[in-house]
């Protein structure tokens, strides 16, 4: 297959891809390159930052797959994307421990002033007495909004430093989460206010979406304690910037960014954001996932997303539907031989049934295998499709598994 990276990946990564038969090719983002132009021919699609758009996936009639080689897909238009039959796949959890041991060093360097000590020193300064009223993490209460891979990671870490670690308490978390919760000892809340009213230490590791969208607002800020640290390793449109900003000036906040809500595309600029002229302020250049070991597991998680892709079974996908769809499902007992399922399709299809779901599965045995079809029609089959089904010649038996 062609493989199109619109961002920089492993080398090591590209090698073990080529040695697989794949064609790997790396745009130079720095020259300026037509990306239409560039991915015509890409049958997958890599980006880390990169922008995807309904375009870009026109232009490219080969294209079947785009993997973001990190956790979030809020940089490609998956709805053109599902519209146009296009796997949408990312690389959860891999950056995970980056992202997490920046939180940490970002609520460090704000409590013992690091950062500014560094520039005084640098511009020979000495002022031990500026910088000797840290307050300390032991006994603090920090609160993880998000309780995904980063939020658990950070709680493990917060840990350590003697943090005391609270969240909301949702209905539904996965395994790992339920279980970080219990091992760290996490002190769960029902509401956000009640949650920020004991909050010492906020830290945001959630996307951006439609619900998440400057979450941090003035309502937001207010409920949150005087000299209270806010930080954001997410996304940068979670914040209103303004009304952080006046918080800041205001109610003593002290914050922590590594992502800001209109940051630039290029990667070296003339930039810097008004929140960044403030004594109470620390920040990165949008780096929580770089160092050399997330990168690294990103690009081995990147394979191993094309690897399934290969036998049709692609992991981390965003944009195949997560529930049974179709109103009825039938399960299609049939001998493993060519021509069966063509016939079982083409006897759903004269009957007006569009077929939504389907897996296929072959019984273990080399004579006269068996194989069943679990299909999601669009509702329920009458008794009459039913038994021409079952009139196939290598239909075994049919059954209506659910009707609703």
């Amino acid at each position: 297959m062609l493989l199109c990276f619109a961002d920089p990946i492993e080398t090591s990564e590209i090698n073990i891809l080529e040695s697989q038969g794949h064609q790997c090719v790396v745009l130079d983002r720095q020259s300026g390159v037509d990306l239409e132009k560039e991915i015509e021919m890409a049958e997958v699609l890599i980006v880390r930052s990169t922008k995807v758009t309904r375009s870009m996936m026109i232009a490219a009639p080969e294209l079947g797959l785009i993997i973001r080689a990190g956790a979030g897909t809020d940089n490609i238009d998956v709805e053109a994307a599902s519209e146009l039959g296009i796997y949408v796949c990312n690389v959860p959890g891999q950056n995970a421990v980056a992202v997490a041991e920046l939180t940490l060093g970002l609520i460090l360097a704000l409590d013992r002033g690091i950062s500014q000590a560094t520039r005084d020193l640098k511009d020979a300064d000495w002022n031990k007495a500026k910088y000797a009223r840290a307050t300390g993490l032991k006994g603090r209460n920090l609160a993880i909004f998000g309780f995904g891979s980063i939020g658990q990671e950070v709680a493990v870490r917060a840990k350590g430093f003697g943090l005391s670690v609270h969240a909301l308490n949702t209905r539904e978390r996965a395994s790992g989460a339920t279980n970080t919760i219990s091992e760290v000892g996490v002190i769960l809340h029902d509401t956000t206010e009640q949650l920020l009213a004991v909050a010492d230490i906020v830290s945001l590791h959630l996307p951006l979406t439609p619900q998440t969208k400057k979450m941090v607002n003035g309502k937001f800020l207010s409920q949150m304690k005087p000299g209270a640290t806010l930080i954001n390793t997410a996304r940068g449109g979670l914040l209103d910037e303004d009304a952080v900003l006046q918080a800041m000036q205001t109610n003593d906040l002290r914050v922590g960014l590594d992502v800001f809500e209109a940051e630039p595309s290029e990667a070296a600029t003339a930039w810097g954001p008004a929140l960044a002229q403030m004594d109470n302020f620390v920040g990165t250049h949008h780096i929580g996932a770089s160092t050399d070991q997330a990168r690294t597991a990103v690009a081995r998680g990147v394979v191993s997303v094309i690897n399934g892709y290969e036998i049709g079974l692609p992991p981390n996908c965003v944009n195949i539907a997560a529930q049974p769809l179709g109103e009825c499902a039938i399960a299609v007992r049939h001998k493993d031989e060519v021509g069966a399922l063509a016939a079982v399709l083409s006897c759903l299809g004269n009957a007006g049934l569009n077929v939504q779901q389907m897996r296929n599965e072959i019984f273990e045995g080399t004579r006269g295998a068996a194989a069943v079809a679990t299909i999601r029609i669009s509702r329920t089959p009458d008794p009459a499709t039913v038994k021409d089904l079952e009139t196939i010649p290598s239909v075994i038996k049919v059954d209506v598994l659910v009707a609703t």
